[in-house]
């Protein structure tokens, strides 16, 4: 009895350690920009005890309006395509776009869209179409260059590996990525002059962060008694 009850105790606690700090991961990104917080899902083990069986997305923020064309949104499902820098692909909701330097459009960490997407140096306004379409504009209102942004959905987007940098990888769970233009039946259509809120709920995260740091509390005091009992049949024994 002993034995099982110190092992179901400490899954428990590892368990709820978890759950404390993907908690306080969502509270620290309560700011982010598109970011969508997680809940740590558990199962239980044959035998007894519970484990951790992953992590399930929780609701996305809403479409905030910045009134700055280069902040775009994704009205509905989608995820703009970027470049991982190193021949790859990362998925992100994520759509506060900047200029860089080769007068590319790039995200907050500098990566860029795909496919590409160059603005003139001379152009001095950029207009984003709900379809995706991006006009480079002259003074006179002259269109000075196009591109297109794309946007990419999956089977089962809760499965896309979180990587940082607020973006996503695809898995074999999630499925490969599915591109086409925004507004496409399936995908979304792009919102420009506003960004997506972080989903974090503050007051839910809070309520779960004093829930999880009890059963923490709760499950290491079991260990400790566990501990305890085990080392009193050991004295019995000698």
């Amino acid at each position: 009895m002993v034995i099982p009850g110190i092992y179901a105790a400490v899954s428990a606690l590892r368990l709820a350690g978890r759950r404390v700090n993907q908690t306080a991961h969502n509270l620290a990104n309560a700011s982010t920009t598109a970011f969508v917080p997680r809940r740590v899902d558990q199962a239980d083990v044959a035998g007894g005890g519970v484990q951790a069986a992953g992590t399930t997305p929780l609701g996305a923020g809403p479409v905030v309006p910045t009134e700055r064309a280069l902040d775009l949104a994704i009205d509905g499902p989608g995820f703009f395509v970027i470049n991982d820098g190193a021949g790859g692909q990362l998925y992100t909701r994520a759509g506060n776009f900047v200029i860089n330097a080769e007068g590319q459009m790039v995200d907050a960490l500098g990566r860029s869209l795909v496919p590409p997407i160059e603005i003139p140096q001379e152009a001095t306004s950029i207009r984003v179409t709900s379809t995706g379409q991006v006009q480079a504009l002259a003074d006179d209102g002259t269109v000075l260059a196009e591109g297109q942004i794309q946007t990419a959905v999956f089977g089962n987007a809760a499965s896309l590996e979180p990587v940082g940098g607020n973006a996503f990888r695809a898995t074999r769970a999630s499925g490969p990525p599915v591109t086409a233009e925004p507004g496409t039946p399936g995908h979304g259509r792009i919102v420009s002059g506003a960004l997506q809120a972080s989903g974090t709920d503050i007051a839910r995260e809070m309520v779960n962060l004093t829930i999880d740091q009890r059963s923490f509390e709760a499950n290491l005091r079991s260990v400790q008694t566990f501990d305890d009992m085990l080392g009193s049949v050991l004295d019995l024994k000698a």
